[in-house]
């Protein structure tokens, strides 16, 4: 039981982190819309995704649930990145 708790703990401390970071790059992304920015928020997705299955090998199934909530949200604030973050959505289904 102790391993799994330290588990989640330590997905959700970079559960965290990313979703913070994720914040700041969207930002970036919608004040100015380059190719820089959307890649700086695709890696920050990219996490996300490779969290999210790590979640789900952990058997930390909430988790993962609140990390696919989390970048679906965000596919709302983007139009031209929808390419780019629908094929993250696409493996998780």
């Amino acid at each position: 039981m102790a391993k799994k708790s330290h588990r989640f703990a330590h997905l959700l401390q970079h559960f965290r982190a990313n979703r913070a970071d994720l914040l700041i790059r969207l930002r970036q992304y919608q004040e100015d819309p380059t190719e820089l920015s959307l890649a700086r928020l695709a890696a920050v997705l990219g996490a996300l995704e490779c969290l999210y299955w790590q979640a789900l090998g952990c058997d930390e199934v909430l988790l993962a649930k609140k990390i696919a909530r989390t970048t679906e949200a965000t596919a709302a604030y983007t139009t031209d990145a929808i390419g780019c973050i629908t094929s993250i959505f696409s493996a998780k289904r």
